[in-house]
């Protein structure tokens, strides 16, 4: 029987296994550049910054290149002089030379580069709260890396000689399992080969902005919002990428694939006090930098005289283009609004502020378009009410 009590509030060690041949990548990848850093030196810093400490990184193949490359990004190398049988032999190895004190640790392999730190700080919150002994972050219900492991699960995992290496391990003790949801789609993504690698370059750019996937997870798996506040979020992405693309193609300068997010999240903090300012605070707070200030402006928004249409506008007018999960032209929404809310003269007076601003970016964005809202939504299949939505 293994021992899988885990103590809350350990400090995590950083298990880098870097030891392999890189023989399909046909490039060593541990000193492939990716983001102005090589592989190694990014992932090594998204445990230090995740606070893990020691990080050790098991070295095999070319261990005497990157031996002083380990220790000048403040790891600590570790020999695998039998790397050559595979990765579990650098798992090994590395279990081998954790520290007595070390409680827990994440296991990240160096070819899984883009993990969001994001991903690392909700594991170890459920570590904290007692959730152990090994937390597998999941993104649409799979698992990824890294997983955080109880130490004392050392001794079960090196005597393992069954098949499959560490998996075949898991599935030996299903009961060690719980499942951490994560925002993250680049917990699943290794690079094996160059074309895996020229992917994740590509996705360099736009790394502070989800898409739609880490989106619906965030909504639906991490914060579990409630369904109704999902579907409404649904169709204000779509109205809004709709935008987004259409103005593109008219030669303006947004991105359909922000615009999406922003309609995805910008309800993310529905309910607290001052949502918007909540929901962007989350989302900075996540990583995603270009989709906070979206949030923070779905409600309200200063329109500056002069300045390019931005994706803010778009998401705002979209928000205000759907009611629950429908579309609905903009006149009905704010006269359903004064009809419901519209109860005292102030009341009334800050729905009919909105309603004038949205008048104005509808201006904006049909002067940019060249075309009427109503027409550019309907190629998009996006039509009013329960027609062709």
């Amino acid at each position: 029987m293994i021992n899988s009590n885990s103590p809350a509030a350990a400090i995590p060690a950083g298990l880098v296994l870097a030891a392999g041949l890189s023989s399909r990548m046909k490039q060593f990848k541990p000193l492939l550049p990716l983001g102005g850093q090589s592989v190694l030196a990014r992932v090594v810093g998204l445990l230090r910054d995740a606070g893990a400490a020691p990080v050790l990184v098991v070295l095999g193949h070319r261990a005497a290149e990157l031996e002083p490359v380990v220790r000048s990004l403040g790891a600590t190398p570790v020999l695998n002089p039998y790397y050559e049988q595979g990765m579990f032999s650098s798992l090994r190895a590395g279990l081998a030379a954790l520290p007595p004190t070390c409680r827990a640790f994440f296991l990240l392999p160096v070819d899984i580069p883009l993990v969001r730190p994001h991903t690392l700080a909700r594991l170890r919150a459920a570590w904290d709260q007692g959730r152990g002994p090994v937390l597998h972050p999941t993104f649409r219900g799979e698992w990824g890396h890294p997983p955080l492991i109880a130490a004392n699960l050392a001794p079960a995992i090196m005597a393992y000689d069954g098949p499959g290496g560490l998996r075949g391990f898991w599935d030996l003790h299903p009961e060690l399992a719980q499942e951490v949801a994560v925002a993250d789609r680049f917990i699943l993504r290794d690079q094996d080969h160059p074309q895996d690698y020229d992917a994740l370059k590509a996705e360099l750019p736009g790394y502070d902005t989800p898409d739609q996937a880490e989106c619906l997870a965030l909504l639906r798996e991490v914060l579990q919002l409630e369904p109704e506040l999902v579907a409404h979020s649904v169709m204000v992405g779509r109205v809004a990428q709709a935008l987004a693309q259409a103005a593109r193609k008219a030669g303006a300068a947004v991105s359909p694939s922000l615009a999406l997010a922003g309609g995805l999240l910008h309800d993310v903090a529905k309910g607290q006090a001052d949502h918007p300012a909540a929901g962007a605070e989350l989302l900075a707070g996540l990583g995603f930098a270009a989709v906070a200030p979206l949030a923070a402006r779905h409600v309200d928004i200063d329109l500056i005289p002069g300045a390019p249409l931005g994706e803010a506008e778009l998401v705002h007018l979209a928000d205000k283009l759907v009611q629950a999960d429908r579309r609905v032209a903009l006149g009905q929404r704010f006269e359903d609004k004064l009809a419901r809310k519209g109860n005292s003269p102030e009341a009334r007076a800050a729905i009919q502020r909105r309603w004038d601003l949205a008048r104005s970016i509808t201006q904006r964005v049909e002067a940019a378009l060249s075309m009427g809202l109503e027409e550019c939504l309907e190629r998009a299949d996006l039509a009013v009410e329960n027609g062709k939505s």
